[in-house]
């Protein structure tokens, strides 16, 4: 059945009080569609999709892209033929540059101030369950290696991190001669990979029990104490300094939530969260705490592990509720 794509342009209501410096659009993309609930001047003014993407059979995968401040850094892996591309664009979206190299996997990506780090896993491609046509021709296993790829320009330095399956990369930094790694693996774990650079030996712990995350987008590719993200029906603030964790209970599974700074600290700021047919705005320092405000959808959207906020300037041709 084809996901239900419905636009409501007149405002949606409210419970709480919208934050008036939340200027901007959660948008979620996930295999069956493209959704956005564009909020401002405390209101919310229109919910758009999930309007389907229709892609069929073994089309190209693009890992999340990563913004280092001044470019957008993507992966983009094509299944079955062994190779993948580190793709360039600017700050408006323009492509800058393409690089290929060699690989099986799925990579994800990240940026570790001038370092692209890759990181390679499954789940991988099988034409032949491609070609039969009963089942979705990617492969998950944890029992195939996982890679780290560091980019400066042509083919990636890779170095083994043990095997398993990298779901999503959270940050990466690099800190006196080493490269820190922080991703999701599966089942829902966060571990951080260490790569000393001088010896090539890759250090990995585990840290708490998470299914998405990411930073405060002012810290990618630098040093960072928070992690905010999801595993199962909450949302979480991991302080990694003290080893402490934030939880708040939503009635379902929620999206990826997304970070939008408020003040000028680390941390400070609202976690954005689609559940269901809820847009739910949390305070970051205090996600177990009641909601700032719920937003009501028209009807309920299914969770995806891809989203992120896009602000008033970035918006382009939207259409305004007069």
């Amino acid at each position: 059945m084809a996901a239900p794509t419905r636009e409501a342009e007149l405002g949606l209501d409210v419970r709480g009080e919208l934050p008036a410096e939340l200027d901007g659009a959660f948008v979620q993309t996930a295999a069956r569609g493209v959704c956005g609930i564009r909020l401002g001047g405390g209101a919310a003014r229109w919910f758009r999709g999930p309007a389907p993407v229709g892609l069929v059979g073994a089309h190209p995968s693009v890992a999340r892209p990563v913004f280092d401040g001044q470019r957008w850094h993507a992966v983009v892996s094509h299944p079955g033929l062994g190779y993948a591309e580190h793709v360039v664009l600017g700050a408006d979206g323009g492509v800058v540059g393409v690089e290929p190299f060699a690989a099986d996997g799925v990579p994800a990506v990240a940026v570790a101030g001038r370092l692209v780090v890759v990181v390679e896993s499954g789940p991988y491609y099988s034409r032949a369950a491609a070609l039969v046509g009963v089942r979705d021709p990617h492969v998950h296993a944890d029992d195939r290696p996982v890679r780290i790829g560091l980019l400066s320009g042509g083919e990636p330095c890779w170095f083994e991190a043990g095997v398993g399956e990298v779901r999503q990369v959270v940050n990466a930094y690099t800190e006196l001669g080493r490269v820190v790694v922080d991703a999701v693996w599966a089942p829902g774990v966060l571990r951080r990979c260490t790569i000393d650079l001088g010896t090539g030996v890759v250090r990995t712990t585990s840290l708490p029990a998470l299914d998405v995350g990411e930073v405060d987008p002012r810290f990618v590719g630098v040093r960072h104490r928070f992690v905010f993200g999801a595993v199962g029906r909450s949302v979480v603030r991991h302080d990694l300094a003290l080893g402490e964790r934030a939880v708040g209970r939503l009635p379902v599974e929620p999206s990826q939530p997304v970070f939008v700074p408020r003040g000028s600290d680390e941390g400070d700021g609202w976690l954005i969260v689609l559940a269901g047919d809820r847009l739910v705005v949390l305070d970051a320092e205090e996600p177990e705490g009641r909601p700032v405000a719920e937003v009501a959808l028209p009807f309920a959207v299914r969770a995806s592990g891809r989203a992120r906020w896009v602000a008033a300037p970035e918006l382009h041709g939207e259409h305004r509720s007069r």
